[in-house]
């Protein structure tokens, strides 16, 4: 089923090749798009082994579509398969499709909402990283946009009010959003514990946005956001205390500190994300800067024995963008990212396959040409000290992670 759903996709984009759009009708539009991208990562693992010697297993395959029932009535949908190795599978999925009314439009004010399977506005990038053409790079920002959670931050099925406004004429733009999203459970796990629980899994997660914009009017070239968004996660079907302690019993003398996730028997956590953005505009130049604070509270159960705390992460970039010509253009970005705020070495979060997942600090390059309507080929190559943002796999608690790791993309692009 997934390789035939692959193959209606690109069938669909090949047929298209000489089209902007498909217009089925004045009131309804197609768009797609394919990325072909080949990665190399001679240093560790990036997204399984096969990126050591070089890969071609990293692609994107989309189509979207938008339909008018009425000025005030939208129609909206994406599905997308994607492929990063062994990190993402390729699986076709539903990325976002809602239906958008607006309430209200004024000289000053406008005001809507949208229902449905709704795309998050999280600072600059997350309800564009789907798109490759709309990202600086091969990826958006892993200090900010994590890696891991893509499907869970990019959209969530609910409801979402939007709205501008013009005071004094400075234009502020929000949204407010609330509903639930399914969340990668051995994702979760990984990024969390190092590797996969014996025994649970996450659901659906509850999640909460703000989003507010503010293009002043001293300075039009200038664009400053705030968003808040939170999220909880719930640990649910887990072993139980009587199977934890069996385990624990039969385990060597100091596994529950060393390998904790073996004997996980409850969880839950609340986290907090507050990113604040800027960006500057100059003739051909972009100057994007973002930072983010992660606050949690969590609860842990360890053989039936709870243990609770707070952790607050960060991360922030700056980057630059020069849009040399109109068929080309070039960034770089310098980004750092802690897991925990009183333990920047990482020390603390250290595992033994993966001494350095605690923290993240990494330089990348790269730049884009468009050498033909609706085609561009994309390079950047990123050098990384530490490895908190590397994607996680099933099987890379086999690998031994080294510190300091550097990677190398060549991309292939068409979009209609």
């Amino acid at each position: 089923m997934k390789k035939l759903s692959q193959g209606v996709l690109l069938v669909t984009l090949a047929i298209s090749q000489h089209a902007v759009a498909i217009d089925l009708s004045d009131s309804t539009q197609i768009h797609g798009f394919i990325n072909q991208s080949y990665l190399y990562s001679p240093d560790n693992p990036y997204a399984g082994t096969d990126a050591r010697n070089g890969s071609l297993k990293f692609r994107e395959i989309g189509l979207n579509a938008f339909h008018e029932i009425s000025p005030e009535l939208r129609l909206a949908g994406q599905i997308l398969s994607r492929q990063q190795d062994k990190a993402d599978d390729g699986d076709v999925r539903v990325d976002f499709l809602l239906a958008d009314y607006l309430l209200f439009s004024g000289q000053y004010t406008s005001l809507g909402v949208r229902a449905g399977r709704v795309k998050n506005n999280i600072g600059f990038y997350n309800a564009i990283r789907d798109i490759p053409s709309a990202r600086p790079g091969f990826n958006v920002p892993d200090s900010i946009y994590f890696p891991s959670f893509r499907d869970t931050l990019l959209a969530l099925d609910g409801v979402n009010f939007y709205g501008s406004t013009v005071l004094g004429d400075n234009l502020i733009t929000w949204e407010l959003a609330a509903g639930r999203r399914g969340i990668d459970s051995e994702d979760f796990e990984y990024f969390t514990f190092g590797s996969p629980l014996t025994k649970g899994e996450v659901d659906d997660v509850p999640i909460r946005l703000l989003n507010i914009n503010l293009v002043p009017a001293f300075q039009r070239n200038l664009r400053l956001g705030l968003s808040l968004v939170d999220l909880e996660i719930e640990l649910e079907d887990t072993q139980s205390v009587s199977e934890a302690r069996s385990a624990l019993m039969n385990a060597p003398s100091g596994d529950l500190l060393a390998n904790p996730q073996r004997y996980v028997t409850g969880g839950e956590s609340d986290s907090l994300f507050a990113i604040l953005s800027a960006q500057y505009s100059l003739q051909n130049w972009i100057i994007t800067a973002e930072y983010l604070n992660l606050e949690s509270d969590s609860e842990v159960e360890l053989a039936g024995i709870s243990s609770s705390g707070s952790n607050t992460a960060e991360g922030y970039y700056l980057q630059l963008e020069w849009l040399a010509t109109i068929q080309t253009s070039w960034f770089t970005r310098y980004e750092e990212f802690y897991r925990d705020t009183d333990d920047r070495s990482g020390s603390g979060t250290a595992l033994d396959y993966n001494p350095h997942r605690g923290f993240g600090k990494g330089w990348t390059v790269g730049g884009k040409w468009m050498f033909a309507d609706s085609w561009f080929v994309l390079g950047q190559a990123s050098f990384n000290e530490g490895t908190t943002w590397l994607p996680t796999f099933r099987g890379i608690e086999n690998n031994q992670i080294k510190k300091h790791w550097n990677y190398y993309v060549l991309s292939l692009n068409y979009q209609f």
